[in-house]
């Protein structure tokens, strides 16, 4: 009996071992993926446990706002197994991804050194000092952990807390002394979700967000000096940084030349060249890195299509080599 088993596990040992032996094997795996032998995966949009042989699976999947409800509660474990659960089916969400990130990404690396001591007042919550200063309640995650807190929904009156970036004239004196230790709110709100615009910063790399909200001024930045800025980065070599200096000069002023022209063209040669890598480690069986690439095209340009197709099939080889 035991020398059966020693001989099936070297079976399947070398029937890894062939998957990965050269890109011939890979390629011709990815092309039974995609003939009609092969009987297709459940859409990820739309099916039912009497679709898949996965049901009880199915059923599990919570919705993200149930997930987020937890996450503020400060039940990170089970909330991130849920979150990892529902981008197995929603793989293309987004802001599902950001809520994750905020979860694992080293919070003082997004959100700066840089921070100033703040004495939390009646009313507050983390989701009301993330939308204050850093432009999203979504961020509460984030700047929870920034605080080493491990429930957002715990913050006392009288606490000290650090806020990112450079004082901008809160309270830090002490409230009144029958108030202190008291919860902050007696009830939250519904633990709201990033915007579309905090996702898309979160999934480029190297991008930490505005540690403060900038007021909304006559003094900030102007659409000609963000075309400078832009364009600089891209003398730089920062070419993701140089398209978002750009799109955010275009939002003030449509028509502003040269970014109009440049950022087009920049985006389009980011999203050439990240799907080029990405193709190239496919074929060499880096199927990880892949994944990761196609990620950062579709944070750029989620409209193209190519790299939705072959993210696809990269986590379909994903999957049945794990059931090897």
């Amino acid at each position: 009996m035991t020398r059966g088993i020693h001989i099936g596990r070297g079976a399947a040992i070398a029937l890894v071992a062939s998957l990965f032996a050269g890109c011939a094997q890979l390629q011709s795996l990815d092309a039974r993926l995609q003939g009609d032998t092969v009987e297709p995966e459940p859409v990820e949009e739309s099916s039912t446990p009497s679709e898949t042989s996965g049901g009880a699976e199915e059923v599990a999947v919570r919705p993200l706002d149930a997930i987020l409800a937890d996450l503020q509660r400060g039940e990170y474990r089970q909330g991130r197994r849920d979150l990892d659960r529902y981008l197995e089916r929603n793989p293309d969400d987004a802001v599902a991804r950001a809520v994750r990130q905020q979860l694992t990404a080293d919070p003082v690396q997004v959100l700066g050194e840089a921070s100033h001591r703040y004495v939390v007042q009646p009313g507050d919550s983390y989701s009301a000092l993330a939308q204050r200063h850093l432009g999203d309640a979504g961020l509460f995650l984030i700047l929870a952990r920034y605080n080493d807190s491990t429930d957002p929904s715990d913050l006392r009156v009288g606490e000290a807390i650090r806020l990112p970036g450079a004082e901008a004239g809160e309270p830090a004196a002490a409230p009144a002394s029958d108030e202190a230790g008291a919860p902050a709110r007696r009830s939250l709100d519904p633990a709201p979700r990033p915007t579309r615009a905090t996702a898309e910063a979160l999934a480029l790399p190297n991008a930490p967000l505005p540690a403060v909200r900038a007021p909304e001024t006559d003094d900030g930045p102007t659409a000609e000096q963000l075309q400078r800025r832009g364009l600089a980065l891209i003398e730089q070599g920062e070419r993701e940084a140089a398209l978002r200096q750009l799109e955010a000069a275009l939002a003030r002023d449509p028509s502003l030349e040269p970014a109009a022209t440049r950022a087009p063209q920049l985006r389009d040669a980011l999203v050439n060249d990240y799907h080029q890598q990405a193709i190239l480690r496919y074929r060499n069986q880096r199927l990880d890195e892949a994944i990761a690439l196609w990620n950062r095209v579709l944070a750029i340009d989620p409209a193209f299509e190519p790299a939705r197709s072959y993210r696809a099939r990269a986590r379909e080889l994903q999957r049945r080599l794990e059931d090897l």
